[in-house]
């Protein structure tokens, strides 16, 4: 064996392990009713919770990462077409007042500004 060969036998063997190492999820949906935070939902865990307000009522969903509106009482039911997961973007329910957003808990830099 030449240098060059064990070299990318190491190289081959760090990649395998980093890649079989758990990486830290450290993302939640937050979700919030008439601007206000009413609860936050890890999205390594499968959940479903009821979001029950004055404006109506909706049925969040986290399956696999992905957060989904299970049942929505709202007219247009929009917000049901909607998926969200770690790349970023939101849910809104306008009739329920309803928005869902992802955050990063692990980030140090909890600004997201562009200048």
């Amino acid at each position: 064996m030449k240098k060059g060969d064990i070299f990318l036998i190491i190289i081959a063997v760090a990649f395998l392990v980093l890649w079989f190492i758990p990486k830290e999820q450290g993302c939640e949906a937050a979700i919030y009713v008439d601007g206000k935070i009413y609860k936050r939902i890890p999205l390594d865990k499968d959940a479903e919770i009821l979001v029950s307000s004055e404006f109506g009522e909706n049925t969040v969903s986290v399956k696999n990462g992905v957060v989904t509106i299970a049942h929505a009482d709202c007219p247009d039911k929009l917000c049901k077409k909607e998926k969200l997961d770690t790349s970023g973007g939101s849910i809104v329910c306008l009739p329920n007042r309803l928005s869902i957003i992802i955050e990063n808990t692990k980030s140090k830099n909890k600004a997201d500004v562009l200048l």
